[in-house]
Formats: C-alpha cells, sequence, structure tokens
C-alpha cells in the first residue's frame, strides 16, 4: 500500500505544502507570509504564523496531521569530522567535545544531531548539524499550536543534496531572499552555504552576478583544501528554487563557472501544472520519508535534525504492565509473610552477632577520630583550591564568550559584504570592532552599514568615517561596540534619518561633532533633512556650514552636528 506523505517548507516569504501518495505527487500549495512574520528563519509573530498554517491545511482540506517539515540553512552549522575509531558507548560523548571545539557558537545555544558517514581504516568519520535552538524552539511550538505533528526535520540545502544522483556535484538553489551553494564531494555535502541577498529590491541580473560571484569563491575555496581531488570542469552544476527564468540562469552560470549546468530533476512523477523546481525541498523530504534511513540518491547523509524534546513520545508500556503487576504483587505478599515467619527464628543468633561487631565498631570509631583531623586539613587545602579553580574557570568561560562573540561578529561583517565593497582590515580592542573598507559609492557603504545595524551581532553600530577617494569611491571606517548593546549610535540616527534623495558623501565623526558631507537635489530636501536630524533629540546644535549649487539645481552641502552631552548628576 502507497504512503501518504505531507511535506511543509518555511522560509521568510511563504510556506510551501506538498503531499504525494507513494511516489506520486498529488497535491501542492504556497502561501505567501507577510513580511516581518518570519525573520531571518525565526518565527516573530506566533500567533499569525498558526493562523497561516491553519488556514492553509483548511483551504487544501488536509486532515493528516503527521508532517515532515524542512528550514533554511541560513545561521545553521554543518561540519564533517574525523575522530579516532571509538566503542559506540563513547561516540556521543566525542562528538559533543569535538562540537564544542569546532563550532563558533556555544552548545548551550544550538541543538545537535549527528550520523556516522564511510570513514578510512581505524577512523571514524561523523556528519555534524547544529541549528539555533531559538529557530528550532519557535517553529516547533508554533506547528504544535496548529495542531501538527512534526516526525521529521531537515535543512533545505541537505534535503536537496539527497535528490542529486551524482555522488561528486554542485547543487544552486535560489530562493527570493537567498540562495545555497552545495558541494557535495563522494557523497558527503560540504561545504555547505546559505546566503542572504542585500534585500528584495535587488534586480535579478544583480542577483545573478552575486550567485556567480559566490559560486566561483565556493569552488575556488574548496580546491584549495582539497589540491588531491579538485573539482575538474566535468563537475556538474544543479539548479533549483524560484529563477524566473531557468534557463537564462543555467546559461549565465555555464558561461561564468565552466561546469555543464543543468535543472534539478525530480525522481517523483507530477501532475501537469506542477513546477518541480519551486518544490524541490519538499520533495527531498518526501524521498526521506519513502527511504527512512535508506540511502536515496548519492548523498551518504541521511538526518532527522528534530530536536528531541519535540519528538513523538514513545508508547508508555505502563498502561499494559499495571494489571499483570497487580497479580504479581498478590504473589509476593504471599511469599513475604511465609519468610517473616521464618526469619523471626535466625534474629536471636543474629544478635549475638551483632554484640561481636558492636565492639570492633568501637575500636574502628577511635581510628576514624584520628584520621578525621587529618582529613580536615585536606580540605581545607581542596577548598582553596576549588575557590582557584572557579577564579579561573569564571576568567576562561569569560574570555571564550569574548572569542565567540567577535568570530560571530566577523562572519556577519563578511556575510553582509556585496560585490562592490572590499574590506582593508577588521581589528578588535578592548571592546571595540573596527571595519576598515571602500565602497563602489556613498550609497553602497551606507547599505552595509545598515545591514550590520540590523544583524544586532556588534552592538552599537557606528560610521567614524567617510571619505571620497578616486571617482564616486569611498573610504570607510564602521565601529561595533559590544558594550552598548541594542541602542542607535549618533550616526545610527544620522544614516537612518537620511532621504533617499540624499546621498552621503562623506563622514567624519569624535566624541563631541559629526561632520557630514552630502549632494541633494534642492535645498529643501537638505532642510528637511536637518529637521529630521533636530528631531531626534540626538544633537545639542545642527549648523549648515557649507551650502554650494553645483548643476541642474543641485546642492553641495556640509553640515556640522554637535552631539547632546549626557550629564550625570548625584542628588
Amino acid at each position: 500500500m502507497a504512503k501518504k506523505i505531507v511535506t511543509l517548507f518555511v522560509n521568510d516569504t511563504s510556506l510551501r505544502l506538498m503531499v504525494t501518495d507513494g511516489k506520486q505527487i498529488k497535491e501542492w500549495a504556497e502561501l505567501p507570509l507577510e513580511p516581518g512574520l518570519v525573520e531571518n528563519a525565526v518565527v516573530v509573530k506566533e500567533a499569525e504564523f498558526v493562523a497561516r498554517i491553519k488556514q492553509l491545511f483548511e483551504v487544501q482540506k488536509i486532515t493528516t496531521r503527521k508532517v515532515a517539515v524542512a528550514i533554511s540553512g541560513f545561521r545553521c552549522l554543518t561540519r564533517p569530522i574525523t575522530l579516532p575509531q571509538l566503542p559506540k558507548e563513547m561516540l556521543n560523548e566525542a562528538v559533543e567535545r569535538e562540537a564544542e571545539r569546532a563550532l563558533p557558537v556555544p552548545l548551550g545555544q544550538l541543538y545537535l544531531s549527528w550520523q556516522t558517514i564511510p570513514a578510512p581504516a581505524e577512523k571514524t568519520r561523523v556528519f555534524l548539524v547544529a541549528i539555533p535552538r531559538e529557530i528550532a524552539d519557535a517553529l516547533c511550538k508554533g506547528l504544535h499550536k496548529a495542531g501538527l505533528s512534526i516526525n521529521l526535520m531537515n535543512l533545505k540545502p541537505l534535503l536537496l543534496a539527497r535528490i542529486v544522483t551524482e555522488a561528486t556535484a554542485i547543487i544552486v538553489d535560489v530562493q527570493t531572499t537567498e540562495f545555497d551553494i552545495v558541494i557535495m564531494a563522494k557523497g558527503v555535502p560540504q561545504p555547505v552555504r546559505t546566503i542572504l541577498f542585500p534585500g528584495e529590491a535587488v534586480s535579478w541580473q544583480d542577483k545573478t552576478a552575486m550567485i556567480n560571484n559566490e559560486l566561483d569563491r565556493t569552488i575556488t575555496f574548496y580546491n584549495s583544501g582539497n589540491p588531491e581531488n579538485p573539482l575538474d570542469a566535468t563537475i556538474p552544476v544543479f539548479v533549483s528554487g524560484e529563477p524566473t527564468d531557468e534557463i537564462e540562469l543555467c546559461q549565465a552560470l555555464s558561461d561564468e563557472v565552466g561546469h555543464p549546468v543543468l535543472p534539478l530533476s525530480s525522481p517523483l512523477d507530477w501532475p501537469e501544472g506542477f513546477v518541480p523546481s519551486r518544490y524541490m525541498v519538499n520533495i527531498g523530504l518526501a524521498l526521506q520519508q519513502l527511504s527512512s534511513r535508506k540511502k536515496a540518491g548519492a548523498s551518504a547523509v541521511s538526518l532527522n535534525i528534530l530536536p528531541v524534546p519535540y519528538q513523538p513520545k514513545p508508547i508508555s508500556l505502563t498502561n499494559i504492565l499495571v494489571p499483570s503487576a497487580a497479580a504479581v504483587v498478590a504473589v509476593l505478599l504471599t511469599l513475604l509473610v511465609m519468610l517473616t515467619q521464618s526469619a523471626s527464628a535466625d534474629i536471636t543468633i543474629i544478635r549475638s552477632r551483632l554484640n561481636i561487631t558492636d565492639q570492633l565498631l568501637q575500636q574502628k570509631l577511635s581510628q576514624r577520630q584520628e584520621l578525621a583531623g587529618k582529613i580536615a586539613g585536606l580540605e581545607k587545602k581542596i577548598s582553596q583550591a576549588e575557590v582557584s579553580r572557579i577564579s579561573f574557570s569564571a576568567a576562561t568561560d569569560s574570555l571564550n564568550q569574548q572569542k565567540n562573540r567577535i568570530i560571530l561578529a566577523i562572519e556577519v561583517a563578511i556575510e553582509s559584504l556585496t560585490s562592490n565593497i572590499t574590506l582593508n582590515s577588521i581589528k578588535y580592542t578592548d571592546s571595540i570592532l573596527s571595519i576598515n573598507g571602500r565602497a563602489s559609492d556613498g550609497k553602497v557603504a551606507i547599505s552595509y552599514f545598515r545591514r550590520l545595524e540590523r544583524s544586532g551581532r556588534l552592538g552599537e553600530v557606528g560610521m567614524k568615517n567617510m571619505s571620497p577617494v578616486t571617482g564616486e569611491s569611498v573610504d570607510f571606517t564602521l565601529i561595533g561596540n559590544f558594550e552598548k548593546q541594542g541602542g542607535v549610535s549618533h550616526t545610527g540616527v544620522v544614516v537612518n534619518s537620511l532621504p533617499d534623495s540624499i546621498t552621503l558623501t562623506g563622514v567624519s565623526a569624535t566624541n563631541e561633532r559629526l561632520t557630514i558631507n552630502g549632494q541633494s537635489p534642492n535645498e529643501g530636501e537638505i532642510l528637511s533633512y536637518t529637521q529630521n536630524l533636530e528631531a531626534s533629540g540626538q544633537f545639542s546644535q545642527i549648523t549648515i556650514s557649507r551650502l554650494t549649487a553645483i548643476k541642474d539645481g543641485e546642492m553641495e552641502f556640509s553640515l556640522v552636528l554637535n552631539i547632546k552631552q549626557v550629564l550625570n548628576t548625584v542628588e
């Protein structure tokens, strides 16, 4: 009998539902999500999310409550790790220790899943997946409140790798807000990258250029790390997702990377009107359900990353065993009465032996008192050593937290880059992360500033300076202050108040004032900008130090903003 499977793919912009009966696709539907309902793979507005899930299932008239769920690979980590050959009972602890060493995020913030994969002789290889707890918790709680029972969860890039039939291949999946690049070598998907597009307004041509650039970087990175087994030009690139013209994307990638580029094909049968490329993630879920833990395609990885707290509870044996236990208890009580009668005869003998034992005990007590004094001295030394250990452990924990925070901030700084930004240096001193770079123009630098600020990983983000160099290019220095979390810097106020019609060409910041240079289509826009800055309440005085007409009514201007000083008073 065919197996009916319900799969659900959740991302920031939509819900995609697919129902299969065996290897035949029967139903499918997509429901767009309002902006802000799910952000960076985290369910933010739970009530609205639950309502959308219920709406989707009701409209499609799907009564099955058991679902397989896929999530984006954004902020999730994958690692193949190699360990010495170990007994099975020691493997879990060894994997956790290696994960704590290798992953840039504390294990307390992650859910870990792993499985063994083929390894050389005398070695153990494990494929590790780590997902942020905030992503898994918010999603699972929302789905449970919608009345669904999750029996399988997996990452989008790993599911796409299950569909490919070649053991070594490259996979590119393009969605509205992100794209994935997966290199699968000998059945192991690594590296796995999920990259966000800089904004919804990015043109298809710019997206294609960004995908080409990141794909070339990923292939180069893999080849440099595997010089004995590089990816030659015959290795295919498989494409799936939401491109408006799949053939155009395949041609653009083929021209740039020099590999054959093909659409990723579905191994399932589908009816007329179904578009497989949009539902490849659901197809990967269905294949994993159909094959259970058996190998599907060429991928050696077949994981269920559903965290243990949300896995279905096993059937309790209590209801089965209680009636039988009652009968057993009755028999045991009868035997107990018989044993009690027999034991009373032995009590007298035991009491005589107890008197002898008591004499020996008194001798041991006197010896114990002598040892107690020695033990007290040792315990005092142990207590002193424990105090030293706790102090050292606290210092080590603080350093590890600081290290992890810096690594996350640097990853965000690099992942937020676009092709028209070059970083010259990243420095960290006294809780301050300084990023120096060059952008093709001021607007690109401002957009990079905003992406870093929205990430929330660099504390309070400020712009120390921005100055023109050649043509429209600008050099910039951005500052992330980790001691100030959740606040907005003075330069953040300047950027957030900036109208779209005004372009900044220079910024210089000190502790007391900001100097801003820019271009505006007219004088009215400049005055409106200064009014917005005054309304922020962050500046004690705003001065237009320069206002020059250039061409077609446009104006060049300079503003000097005196920063309002906060005085601490003691009563």
